[in-house]
């Protein structure tokens, strides 16, 4: 999407809300699909963002960022920027623009990581309000423990599909190091459920569920000019299990939170009501697992996990991407393999 097509699309909106005049349109910096916008006028600036179609059988990413300013309206949080108007039939909406930068993997701190906990903590705190209703629920594969550990596995099962087997180095990092780490963190999980009196398959209860504000990372964050932090995007916004949820916070990379900044989070979230009470025990127990989940949507961006397809795209320049993309997914497989250590 370019800033003209943007700007006639966007126009009746723009013009309900007082902001003609030809107003100034540039792409955000990073932006997928070049959808977000930043929009001046009259020294006011403002935030576009126009949300393509998405596939019938998923959730609509415009839908539940609508959803979630309303439900963040109704819970009287206000520390992110603020919905001013959609346009349904034009998949369009405008925010206030939170003025800061974003922020860089070395800052990510204690104080920081606490802060996304509070955050977290205070969305769940109203979790029961009705605008609530409207997320998309929590994934299949985060009903129980096993049903992660059995999509993983059934996905590892199918092996480097035909398409992609002339791609060498994935064959060899796939049946030389990604199957084999696996399996010892199979084996640890299980006999750690073992140990603790943990039934993996026992499904995780309606009221510990919680709210996710969708990819709810370090990439998504803002520092403000007071060198504080604020979170953004929230498309993919819906319930999931807390342990998961959690889980990769702490595994994404680049904008890794670390462990030792755990317990400062976890302090947070304890203000969350009818919190799952073996919540931290269930987070160490799929931390190696999470981190094998992002090793396989690091090679296979399109992985359709309600399907259990990878999603293959086997031209040559997506080749290339995928071999690209080893080494990030060899440091998850890593670091999987570590905390099992």
């Amino acid at each position: 999407m370019d800033p003209e097509t943007i700007r006639e699309l966007a126009t009746p909106l723009l013009n309900a809300l007082g902001v003609g005049g030809d107003p100034l349109i540039s792409p955000v910096p990073g932006s997928q699909l070049k959808r977000t916008f930043k929009l001046h006028h009259e020294g006011l600036d403002y935030a576009l963002k126009w949300y393509p179609l998405s596939p019938p059988h998923e959730a609509d990413p415009f839908d539940t960022e609508r959803h979630f300013y309303e439900f963040l309206k109704a819970a009287d949080i206000h520390e992110n920027p603020f919905a001013l108007s959609w346009d349904i039939s034009n998949r369009i909406a405008v925010f206030s623009l939170l003025h800061g930068r974003a922020i860089r993997p070395d800052e990510v701190n204690l104080p920081r990581t606490i802060a996304a906990g509070h955050f977290l903590a205070s969305i769940n705190q109203h979790r029961s309000l009705p605008e609530a209703a409207h997320f998309p629920g929590i994934p299949p594969r985060e009903h129980s423990m096993s049903g992660l550990l059995d999509v993983i596995n059934n996905l590892m099962l199918q092996g480097v599909p035909e398409e992609l087997r002339d791609v060498q180095p994935l064959v060899s990092f796939w049946e030389d190091e990604l199957v084999p780490g696996w399996q010892k963190v199979i084996g640890h999980f299980l006999s750690s459920c073992e140990t603790s009196g943990l039934d993996p398959e026992k499904e995780l209860e309606e009221d510990h569920a919680i709210i996710s504000p969708g990819e709810f990372t370090f990439h998504n964050t803002i520092i403000t000019p007071e060198h504080e932090i604020s979170f953004c995007d929230f498309d993919q916004a819906r319930w999931g299990d807390p342990a998961c949820v959690i889980a990769r916070i702490f595994a994404q990379p680049d904008f890794n939170a670390k462990l030792d900044f755990l317990d400062g989070f976890l302090d947070e979230i304890d203000a969350i009501p009818q919190k799952d009470p073996i919540l931290a025990v269930r987070l160490r127990l799929l931390m190696p697992i999470i981190r094998i989940e992002l090793a396989l949507n690091t090679l296979f961006p399109h992985l359709n996990w309600e399907l259990g397809q990878l999603g293959i795209e086997a031209d040559k320049e997506s080749k290339v991407l995928l071999i690209q993309n080893l080494w990030q997914a060899r440091q998850h497989l890593k670091a999987g393999l570590q905390l099992i250590g």
